[in-house]
């Protein structure tokens, strides 16, 4: 028997096997770093445009899971990167990358870096890639500048309430917003259409509805509701997408080749141009987001407990069962 001691982001664990290393392997071997380009190259050429710019976001927030999965397991654990992914919770890795992005330096790492930084993890992941080249040391900041990027993406709050609204019953309406305003000449009366000035548009984002609690007690029973919508670009989601599946190539060739894998047989994929890395950032719908809705005013007699519901719900029943 043998086992490997990891750590996830702060966590630890031990895995057993009969042969760690083989089966850390067989996992890298199932890995399809072509499979998000894929879903980027359907959803693009795709006549429901409406449907696809929706599966095209979903595949970016998924694609973001899987590359900051990824580089999680090669920093912390790239000898059982298959045990690391199987453990790592959603909360976990979002702490993760906020350190990594943080630059607070406090996570484990059984790679041979000083810092678990961006830069320092692309430098160890495209070692072998060009070595001792100008090209290698452009190829390394660019994807550290990229991971720091996409890191604010995957952090973003709206981000995660719009791809568990995606992916949980669907609960998005589709289609993105304007925003515009005017200076009113008369009270209650909106101005002329060519007196307002755009602050953002989109054809495309997502409308969710969120629930919070109406005040911040433990034990609150009462919520209420707000309107969440988002603005985006297609082009600049296809765009990540296909940044984020290089990145996903890449985090596992330098895994597979952590793990005795032949070198040869790893490809490394990056843009032909240094230029693209940025291209994505070119395409704006000016304002990203909104929340504007209806403002209710509080009173006590709103808040209820779990006991009051579960009065009234006895009650509710008992009623129904007397008549």
């Amino acid at each position: 028997m043998q086992n490997s001691i990891f750590v996830v982001n702060k966590e630890p664990y031990c895995i057993w096997e009969v042969d760690v290393g083989e089966r850390n392997r067989e996992f890298l071997s199932g890995i399809d770093p072509k499979y998000f380009a894929y879903l980027a190259d359907i959803h693009l050429s795709s006549d429901d445009k409406k449907r696809a710019a929706i599966a095209l976001r979903a595949a970016f927030h998924h694609a973001l899971e899987t590359l900051f999965s990824l580089i999680g397991a090669y920093v912390q654990a790239p000898d059982c990167a298959y045990a690391w992914v199987a453990k790592c919770s959603n909360n976990q890795l979002r702490n993760f990358v906020t350190d990594v992005n943080s630059h607070k330096n406090s996570l484990f790492t059984k790679l041979n870096i000083e810092n678990v930084v961006w830069i320092e993890i692309s430098r160890s992941v495209f070692s072998g890639y060009l070595p001792n080249t100008k090209k290698n040391e452009r190829t390394v900041k660019l994807f550290a500048e990229l991971w720091r990027k996409l890191a604010r993406e995957f952090l973003n709050e709206a981000h995660i309430d719009e791809y568990n609204s995606i992916k949980h019953g669907f609960r998005v309406q589709s289609g993105g917003f304007s925003l515009a305003f005017g200076r009113e000449h008369e009270f209650g009366v909106p101005p002329p259409q060519s007196e307002m000035k755009c602050l953002g548009h989109s054809e495309h984002g997502t409308t969710i509805i969120k629930v919070k609690k109406i005040i911040s007690n433990k034990g609150e029973r009462s919520y209420l509701s707000k309107r969440h919508s988002l603005n985006w670009s297609v082009e600049k989601t296809a765009l990540l997408l296909q940044l984020t599946s290089m990145s996903i190539n890449n985090i596992t060739s330098a895994l597979k080749i952590s793990n005795g894998i032949e070198a040869a047989t790893c490809k490394f994929t990056r843009p032909l141009e240094d230029d693209d890395f940025a291209t994505p950032w070119g395409y704006s719908t000016g304002v990203t987001s909104t929340n504007i809705d209806y403002v209710l005013p509080f009173n006590k007699s709103m808040s209820t407990s779990k006991e009051q519901l579960q009065k009234e719900i006895d009650s509710y029943v008992q009623s129904k069962a007397n008549k």
